[in-house]
């Protein structure tokens, strides 16, 4: 009974974080009309606009959870990987959403901590269940969605930091101190995502997250400095990306070869 409870309220969640993203991102409050896609409160390491697209990948990699999650054959990694953090994911980033339209902007940003955190407590119980163990459809519904929004929310949560505490002023440059934090912040994001790959052995997908934020934000930076600075560390985990399919693909191609001495 109360697996079966479960997993309808996952499905109640998912309309829920999507029903509060679309009127979040889309939803002009002025004129009463969507899509009308927006960032209200502009800071120094915003990323261009289409970096938020990620949300639509995640969107729709849960869809494919709260259906798949009443056909799958191993309900232990939804019952006690996902379990029930998922709905207060769910009540919190709507919570936070509200929090961030009524310029509540340090609650707001504190929620998107808390959900950060329960993120991260479904991505540390996954690991428990690798991927080369596990079905194509556990792979693609739920390893997959919560490890890009792992990768996701810590980028919003440091794009919300500096919106709680340092708004970008329009038409005016950062200051020194200003550059300096914001390369802090990037220098943080790049450093989550080489651990991704190096401590997680080879989990590229939130790596890839925040090398698109990374780009993101180089495109929408108008000062020279945070510009490079975020291109440099773009590059850099890119590279990072790409080195273990090297090494993956090198290894396979070596093992196909037969033996010199047959």
């Amino acid at each position: 009974m109360a697996r079966n409870l479960l997993k309808f309220l996952n499905v109640f969640a998912y309309f829920l974080l999507t029903g509060a993203n679309l009127y979040f991102y889309l939803f002009d409050e002025d004129t009463k009309k969507f899509p009308s896609f927006r960032i209200i409160h502009q800071t120094y390491i915003s990323p261009a606009p289409y970096v938020y697209g990620v949300w639509g990948l995640i969107h729709l990699l849960l869809l494919g959870f709260v259906i798949y999650q009443f056909f799958a054959k191993k309900e232990e990694i939804i019952l006690k990987g996902v379990g029930w953090n998922f709905i207060f994911i769910a009540i919190l980033n709507g919570v936070s959403d509200k929090l961030y339209l009524s310029d509540h902007l340090l609650f707001s940003w504190i929620g998107i901590l808390t959900i950060s955190s329960l993120v991260s407590q479904i991505y540390y119980r996954l690991r428990n269940y690798p991927v080369h163990t596990c079905s194509w459809g556990e792979t693609l519904f739920i390893h997959a969605p919560f490890s890009i929004f792992h990768g996701w929310i810590v980028v919003l949560a440091v794009i919300g930091l500096f919106a709680a505490f340092s708004e970008k002023e329009s038409g005016e440059s950062p200051n020194v101190l200003m550059k300096i934090l914001v390369v802090l912040a990037m220098l943080f994001l790049e450093i989550i995502a080489v651990g991704y790959i190096e401590k997680f052995k080879g989990d590229i997908v939130g790596a890839i997250v925040i090398a698109w934020a990374l780009y993101g934000i180089a495109v929408e930076q108008d000062d020279p400095v945070i510009r490079w600075v975020a291109i440099f560390f773009a590059i850099f985990t890119t590279f990072h990306i790409v080195k273990p399919l090297y090494q993956g693909y090198t290894k396979k191609s070596h093992l196909k070869q037969p033996p010199l001495l047959g």
